[in-house]
């Protein structure tokens, strides 16, 4: 026992002695933050001022100046073990205010990650860019930069995340894209670059995200897709893709979302039964025929053949509680027996273009319809019923009143988050129609109204707008809109056009109708902003339409007399009736001679006898 005390003394004080030196180090200071990045990150933020605490000696121990989803100004730090910290990613978004990007920000080379999404920022990309050869993520979306890409953004080539939508920069789409084969999520539309898509695409086989929209130049073909055994998600909206299909299209397995909609492609729907497993479907707008395969037609797939007037077939029958989400307007797909006569009638109509006049004809001046919201009554100067409109359409869909002939016709879904076809909000500012704005019908991509069966002659359409989802913060919706394929608003952006959210505003358009038809297209163009307040919130919102029958011309009511003609319809009135009175007297005066000159010779015949 006498032995054991000594080394039972020395454990303990080896196990102090550790506790000490673990505690000594705990009150060690934060390790620095390298200079040249300190002093570069300070550099960017005075530019943008946001310099606030940024300026203090160590940034990578503050890390986050504002850490909201919708606005944020942060960056993250490697703080290796007896080193100083270098700034690895710089995070700021939301900021409407910035609008230049610092020089200096290029001096923060060891940056893997840099979103600078939502903002204002103007100019070209410098070519500096090419020093931040780390970078991994780079998201500069929804901004307002202009100019080419500079070759020297070919030096990325560890880029596994590049998002360039929402801008106006141009020329051609980079060829150094394709040799970016570390790419998982590439997004590049609502710009003005130009196509085709370069061919080695292909190359990319590690994308799981490919979203290409809004392409002008040049065509592409299908074959720009590869064996891509990861990706779930390729969009590849009005880009410009024309021919057929190959015989044996790409192995996408894990594809769950496709969208080849407004391009040229043509040949078999059957071509596409390798992707039938997908969750959405969207070709629409192409010049796809023959039969629509009933194996693509499932209930739990969001399909879209709308536009493609050669696709011809019949619908497969479903079992009973279960509704295909399907949308086939503008095909000649045969919908006898799946549903009513008087639907089936007001679909071949928009199927032909034009109604037979004794088939579909309706008199009725006056359509309005409450997007995504039920009947409402209003008593003005001219008593108005705006429609109920409450049908969920899903991820494609249409639906028919056969009442007064309108069809609402929907297509569209955000890949990432389940899209909310109708939305409502509580309160509405600074409106005499409040109930009509507080809710309204939405759409990622394309929302069609038409009024079927119109005596032809000019008709006034009224709009109906308000902003009631992007209520807060940064966030843009923007869309376009056409009446009769006529464009009438480009990147339509209803808080401005109202002075603020919440508060409504309207569109007013004279138009002709000539085949019977009034076709209203709200869409979007790959502008705005996609996630704010949440994924999907974009596209075109209408909160109700209001459609009158405008008077005839030549029918229209007297003009109202001016007072210079009054004066002189007076005269001529007194000159007649002078000229009258003249007439009178002179038959009076002619008649007293006539009976005069009679009784002179009545007297001289007696007298003679």
């Amino acid at each position: 026992m006498a032995r054991s005390a000594p080394a039972f003394v020395a454990v303990f004080l080896l196990v102090l002695a550790l506790l000490t030196l673990d505690a000594a180090q705990g009150q060690q200071p934060f390790p620095p933050t390298d200079p040249s990045d300190a002093e570069a990150l300070h550099a960017v933020f005075r530019q943008w001022r946001l310099e606030g605490e940024a300026a203090a000696d160590n940034p990578c121990m503050k890390r986050v100046w504002s850490g909201s989803f919708e606005i944020n100004a942060s960056i993250d730090c490697n703080c290796p073990a007896f080193s100083r910290c270098r700034i690895t990613g710089l995070n700021v978004t939301g900021y409407r205010n910035i609008t230049e990007i610092p020089l200096a920000l290029f001096n923060l080379t060891e940056l893997v990650s840099l979103d600078l999404s939502n903002n204002n920022l103007n100019g070209s990309i410098p070519p500096e860019v090419g020093n931040l050869s780390k970078l991994e993520t780079w998201h500069f979306n929804n901004n307002n930069l202009s100019g080419s890409f500079p070759h020297e953004s070919s030096l990325l080539r560890n880029l596994k995340s590049l998002w360039i939508f929402d801008n106006n920069v141009e020329g051609l789409i980079p060829e150094f894209i394709q040799n970016l084969t570390s790419l998982t999520d590439l997004r590049i539309y609502g710009t003005k670059l130009q196509g085709p898509i370069p061919k080695n695409f292909s190359n990319l086989t590690n994308l799981e995200v490919l979203m290409l929209g809004d392409l002008g130049g040049n065509h592409s073909y299908f074959d720009v897709i590869g064996e891509w055994a990861n990706l779930s998600t390729l969009s590849l909206r009005k880009c410009g893709l024309t021919g057929q299909l190959p015989n044996t299209p790409p192995n996408l397995p894990k594809l769950e979302y496709l969208d080849l909609t407004s391009n040229n492609l043509s040949g078999s729907l059957r071509l596409l039964l390798p992707y039938k497993n997908s969750s959405f479907i969207y070709i629409g707008e192409n010049s796809f025929s023959e039969r629509l395969p009933p194996e693509i037609v499932q209930h739990n797939v969001s399909l879209d053949v709308s536009y493609n007037r050669f696709v011809n077939g019949s619908l497969p029958t479903v079992l009973a509680g279960q509704k295909l989400s399907i949308n086939y307007i503008g095909t000649s797909v045969d919908a006898n027996g799946t549903v009513n006569s008087e639907i089936l009638t007001i679909l071949n109509c928009l199927r032909m273009k034009g109604c037979n006049g004794s088939s579909v004809t309706t008199d009725h001046a006056t359509f309005s319809i409450n997007c995504g919201g039920k009947q409402i009554d209003y008593s003005d100067q001219m008593p108005t019923v705006f429609s109920e409109d409450l049908t969920d359409l899903g991820g494609a869909g249409f639906n028919v009143n056969t009442t007064s002939h309108w069809v609402t016709s929907h297509v569209g879904s955000d890949p990432f988050n389940k899209s909310a076809g109708i939305v409502n909000i509580d309160n509405i500012l600074d409106s005499d129609m409040p109930e009509l704005y507080k809710t309204a019908r939405t759409s990622t991509s394309s929302l069609r109204y038409y009024v079927v069966g119109l005596v032809n002659g000019k008709y006034t359409v009224k709009l109906f707008f308000a902003e009631i989802v992007i209520t807060d913060g940064p966030g843009r919706r923007l869309f376009d809109i056409d009446i009769q394929n006529q464009n009438i608003r480009k990147d339509f952006d209803i808080t401005k056009e109202a002075g603020g959210s919440r508060k409504g505003t309207n569109i007013t358009q004279e138009v002709s109708v000539n085949n019977s038809i009034l076709e209203i297209h709200l869409y979007w163009s790959g502008r705005g902003t996609c996630c704010i307040p949440y994924k999907g919130a974009y596209g075109p919102l209408v909160s109700a339409i209001k459609v009158t029958r405008s008077q005839d011309p030549t029918i229209s009511p007297p003009r109202a007399p001016s007072s210079d003609s009054a004066r002189q319809d007076e005269k001529r009135r007194g000159v007649v009736a002078g000229i009258a009175a003249l007439c009178i007297a002179a038959a009076v005066i002619s008649s007293s001679v006539i009976y005069l000159w009679w009784k002179w010779v009545s007297l001289v015949k007696r007298s003679m006898a």
